[in-house]
């Protein structure tokens, strides 16, 4: 069976599967109804959860789980920990609850939210050329809340601003407390380095190492923290730009740890250095460089 592609979003509530003894985390958590994109892939991930799921015949529509709420396939996979679920929301399904009650020994529902109007505010608005983008790395901003400096039972406890190894304290609620200073330079739009969690052993500042796609880092804030920067932004007008390459993981996420199938990821049994060659990219530049100042020479 070929790599099965999960959809990803920035979603904040957890769907509910558990046993009496194990907890499964579910990607995504939660979707919408009123989605133009209505096939979703839900992955189950925890303790041989395949062996909950029977063997059930469908037929060419799936399974009617709820009102415009259908199950069209349960994917099995190499490793038992996981299974993946085919849905269809059709356009009449309704906002709630979707109960699974044929899988064995487990409780497992699904969180279906109703998109939100926007109040007459236009929310994804884009960015154009008339923009003012403004980076900024979270960590290294502006420290707001110092309780969240340090968080119990995460990897990186480090907290040192005279080294550029550790994390220095910066969080969302720095940056929201300088939105008038942003705005002031003219910035229109905020570009913030991924502030998905990254709970690694260090270096962890950066924010390109996911371990969970669908929680927003404890030590920025977490998920009310972003709700509230964007919130707040929104009403000063300006603009957040999402940075999330989903593809990023880092060694502690849970599908490198114990991957869904072996070709997962792009790995071989033990390190092999790519072919990747960066002097022949900085020998280009240099190139394109002499050539801009013989022009500049020439007029």
């Amino acid at each position: 069976m070929k790599r099965l592609s999960v959809l990803f979003a920035i979603l904040l509530v957890p769907c509910f599967a558990f046993t009496q003894n194990e907890n499964y985390d579910c990607y995504p958590t939660h979707w919408w109804t009123g989605m133009k994109w209505n096939r979703v892939q839900v992955m189950l991930h925890g303790k041989n959860v395949a062996d909950n799921f029977p063997m059930i015949k469908m037929g060419p529509g799936g399974i009617k789980l709820a009102t415009g709420v259908k199950l069209t396939k349960i994917n099995r996979v190499e490793n038992p920990n996981y299974i993946f679920i085919d849905l269809v929301i059709e356009a009449t399904a309704k906002p709630g609850t979707i109960k699974f009650p044929f899988v064995r020994n487990m409780e497992f529902s699904y969180e279906l939210k109703a998109r939100r109007n926007g109040n007459g505010v236009s929310f994804a608005q884009g960015v154009t050329s008339k923009d003012f983008m403004y980076l900024i790395m979270p960590d290294r901003f502006s420290n707001g809340d110092e309780s969240n400096d340090r968080v119990p039972g995460m990897r990186d406890q480090t907290l040192r601003r005279d080294t550029v190894f550790n994390r220095h304290g910066g969080d969302l609620k720095g940056i929201q407390n300088h939105l008038d200073y942003l705005q002031s330079l003219g910035v229109t739009a905020l570009w913030l380095n991924p502030v998905l969690e990254n709970d690694m052993d260090n270096r962890t500042e950066h924010g390109y190492a996911f371990t969970n796609h669908y929680k927003v880092d404890p030590r920025l804030g977490g998920d009310k923290a972003y709700h509230d920067l964007v919130e707040a932004a929104h009403k000063k007008g300006l603009k957040i730009i999402q940075d999330a390459v989903y593809n990023h993981v880092g060694i502690k996420h849970h599908t490198v740890l114990d991957p869904p199938m072996k070709e997962w990821l792009h790995q071989w049994p033990g390190f092999t250095q790519t072919s990747y060659k960066d002097q022949v990219l900085l020998i280009h530049m240099q190139v394109r460089q002499i050539k801009r100042s013989w022009q500049t020479v020439g007029s």
